[in-house]
């Protein structure tokens, strides 16, 4: 997440092991490059690639990404609870992901 736009600019289905943290560090390089700051909390997984000049690793630094986090579980039932409304599937969540960026992106405005 990008704090001066407060955008998502990227993001990964995945279990925060080393393999998806590289896959999407370089997803990241790739759309904007060698980035100033990372702020991370503390999984060793997050050391394995050099994706900051500086990175910081701290619990308090994530809240902006933890606070999305949660308004992105009440938005979206199937982020909830393993209930009826959870898909299994990982590939419909990475997909519905990708529908709430869109759309929370790309809206217009009719005057």
């Amino acid at each position: 997440m990008d704090r001066n736009r407060f955008k998502t600019v990227a993001f990964k289905v995945g279990d925060g092991n080393k393999r998806n943290f590289i896959e999407l560090a370089l997803e990241i390089e790739k759309k904007i490059g060698l980035i100033e700051y990372l702020c991370t909390d503390k999984n060793p997984s997050y050391s394995y690639y050099k994706l900051a000049n500086k990175h910081i690793s701290s619990k308090s630094e994530t809240c902006l990404v933890e606070s999305f986090n949660s308004s992105m579980r009440d938005m979206l039932a199937r982020l909830n609870r393993r209930t009826k409304r959870f898909s299994k599937c990982i590939e419909m969540l990475r997909l519905t992901l990708i529908m709430f960026f869109n759309k929370q992106i790309s809206y217009v405005v009719y005057l």
